[in-house]
């Protein structure tokens, strides 16, 4: 059997016994059903779910806000990246105030963000951009800084045109931690849509869930939960494999 198909499977075991366990807790009465409920009864709430295609609807609303956020979001942070990264002269001039920025946590963010752009969609892009750009920043600033000194030389030593550096050296050199960056700013740019979209929405994830705990609906919470981390863990392990299939040089 195919080694990575046996990880996998071990990767099963432990959350195969939790819900067995989770099952026969909640069988025996042994916990307030209104506080946990059993696996069969979220089961069977995501199944009206499925059917009545709502939970579509609001997975359709949170992936469309974390693609406009994520686009945003590489846009403003890899430019700024390469240019910090290829012109140390600026990084003096920059760096104290993204460090300054990046202490603030993403939470702190929210009643300015309210003030500024309301409770519509504005508000909840700004979010994610600003709780997704220092990992794509700092990672990209870092690929680029880091570049091995021997390639630099052997670039010199070729007369390549700056251009050509940036396309040949350093890009392919500065990848890995691009990709590293990408992968945490979505995991980041994911929690804080959430976030945002409990604090107003009337679709997406996070309303999902308020509407759970609104209604007093305990197994509607976990639904959204569970929905939510697998979402996150698909969109990380899509990220792994296109890295994978972009630099099959770097898994080597």
């Amino acid at each position: 059997m195919n080694e990575r198909i046996i990880r996998k499977i071990h990767g099963l075991v432990f959350p195969a016994l939790l819900i067995i366990l989770w099952q026969g807790v909640s069988y025996f009465g042994w916990v307030n059903p209104y506080l946990l409920p059993s696996p069969g009864d979220i089961i069977g709430a995501f199944t009206e779910l499925l059917f009545t295609g709502e939970i579509f609807t609001h997975i359709k609303s949170s992936l469309f806000r974390l693609g406009v956020g994520m686009a945003i979001t590489i846009v403003l942070a890899v430019p700024l990246g390469l240019f910090i990264g290829l012109f140390s002269r600026a990084q003096k001039f920059i760096t104290p105030t993204l460090a300054f920025l990046q202490q603030i946590p993403t939470i702190a963010w929210i009643p300015v963000f309210i003030l500024w752009l309301g409770i519509g969609e504005a508000m909840k892009i700004a979010l994610m951009v600003y709780a997704a750009f220092f990992p794509v920043f700092i990672n990209t600033l870092f690929g680029i800084q880091s570049v091995d000194q021997k390639l630099k030389e052997v670039a010199q030593a070729f007369s390549l045109g700056y251009q050509a550096r940036i396309t040949h050296v350093y890009l392919p050199s500065a990848a890995p931690h691009f990709f590293v960056g990408i992968r945490l700013g979505f995991s980041n740019c994911w929690r804080a849509l959430v976030a945002a979209e409990i604090i107003a929405s009337s679709k997406g994830l996070g309303y999902l869930l308020m509407e759970g705990r609104n209604l007093a609906q305990a197994e509607l919470i976990f639904v959204s939960i569970f929905i939510i981390g697998s979402l996150g863990a698909l969109i990380d392990y899509g990220i792994k494999y296109l890295e994978q299939r972009v630099l099959p040089w770097h898994k080597a």
